[in-house]
């Protein structure tokens, strides 16, 4: 009875925690004026494999399969392809869109801490923005949503595409192996500089050019010394703009250029970023960057484009490693007890009176003993429980017991949805 490689089951104590988190994330960028979309997690194979969009390696880690029509369909593998596919199918929407989704994606890859095959993502994006205003937008509103989670040591890499495109030419690296070096260079922070090296002799890169490349991927840090250090390279006067963005909106104390950084996919064609945990599980828990040809690879015109993606499991894991969050084993409020059998009727009456003031409470369907069925509340760690007795039903009332403190209080039957 095992579940298939890389997929979980969540019990409710783990799902309290992950709704927490979405629910925080999605509380910021309500405030940031992002509306929430959906799209399908199943998309054509042509969709998915539009040229230039995921790149080989994640197409050889995509699941899909043949329809019983006969049509090759795949799972989505992140949600970015999908929005530019809504995006060129309906001309009526207006831009600039802002928009943001949270579902489910699937890829065939390493399974390790906070790394699944089935996993939940969070995006934000800003469609129809052609000015770097957006991709600050995005960043600011990231950098906000981790403060809302209780972050306190995130910090924010960025690059530009076309530095790294600079960059390369700049080494003596030919255009026409770009789109590979630049894959191997974003496997850095996973396999080393050196292994870095190698694989990039394997791909028949000369030392020189190497040498010198490697040279601009060790340069991180501060932007203002970074930049007036790349100052010729192109790209740059894009970076200067977002930073000097952040900094008018409050978040560029956490940015740090860091010439490395290249995201895997091959759609990117600007500003790139990642947000790392400095003492989180050792890799970023969410990136994005701008795409201004990915619409344009699926409907032929070029729509300009900017997002990021949080990684919720990657999140989690963190959270809890860091033990950030007070777990629950259930949002029930208030649980309404049964002295005897007696007044099981009256129990019924209490909670659907609590429920329809939104109280959230429950009661035993079990016919526990008293004794039993407040250790069953102790066990789930519910604040309060209501016992109903039949001596205290006489005078209309009920006694409320704080579960964590013992004390116990009588009140009134008419007055317990104002006292929760």
């Amino acid at each position: 009875m095992k579940t298939v490689k890389g997929a979980r089951d969540f019990l409710p104590e783990e799902m309290i925690l992950r709704q927490d988190v979405i629910e925080k994330i999605r509380s910021v960028v309500d405030v940031f004026g992002f509306q929430q979309i959906e799209t399908p997690s199943l998309e054509t194979w042509e969709t998915l494999c539009a040229k230039g969009a995921g790149g080989e390696d994640v197409f050889k880690e995509c699941y899909n399969f043949e329809d019983l029509g006969g049509r090759r369909i795949g799972l989505r593998y992140e949600m970015t392809v999908s929005l530019a596919r809504l995006i060129a199918s309906d001309p009526s929407i207006n831009l600039p869109f802002k928009v943001y989704q949270v579902g489910k994606a699937w890829r065939y890859g390493e399974v390790a801490k906070g790394r699944t095959r089935e996993f939940v993502q969070f995006d934000i994006d800003v469609v129809g923005a052609d000015t770097m205003l957006a991709d600050a937008e995005v960043v600011a509103c990231a950098v906000r949503c981790f403060d809302a989670l209780g972050f306190d040591d995130c910090f924010v890499r960025i690059n530009n595409r076309k530095t790294l495109n600079s960059i390369m030419k700049s080494s003596g690296i030919e255009e026409k192996k770009f789109i590979d070096v630049l894959r191997v260079i974003d496997k850095i922070e996973k396999i080393g500089s050196e292994n870095v090296k190698r694989e990039l002799s394997g791909k028949k890169v000369s030392k020189a050019s190497i040498d010198k490349l490697m040279k601009f991927m060790a340069m991180n840090g501060e932007p203002e010394k970074i930049l007036k250090e790349i100052k010729d390279f192109d790209g740059v006067d894009e970076l200067k703009e977002v930073v000097s963005y952040l900094k008018t909106m409050g978040v560029d104390s956490k940015v740090k250029i860091d010439l490395s950084l290249a995201r895997g996919l091959d759609y990117y064609t600007g500003p790139v970023f990642e947000i790392f945990s400095e003492k989180g599980i050792g890799k970023s828990i969410a990136g994005g960057g701008r795409y201004d040809k990915l619409i344009g690879m699926i409907s032929g015109k070029d729509i300009p484009a900017v997002g990021i993606s949080f990684g919720i499991e990657g999140i989690v894991e963190t959270i809890k490693e860091r033990k950030m969050m007070e777990p629950k084993k259930t949002n029930v409020r208030v649980f309404v007890v049964a002295v005897n059998e007696n007044v099981r009727g009256k129990v019924l009456e209490i909670v659907n009176s609590l429920r329809e003031n939104s109280v959230s409470a429950d009661y035993d369907m079990r016919s526990r003993s008293l004794s039993g069925q407040l250790k069953y509340v102790s066990s789930m760690g519910i604040p309060f429980s209501i016992i109903v007795g039949e001596r205290e039903l006489e005078k209309k009332s009920v006694k409320i017991r704080d579960m964590k403190t013992g004390k116990e209080e009588l009140v009134k039957i008419k007055e317990l949805p104002k006292k929760f």
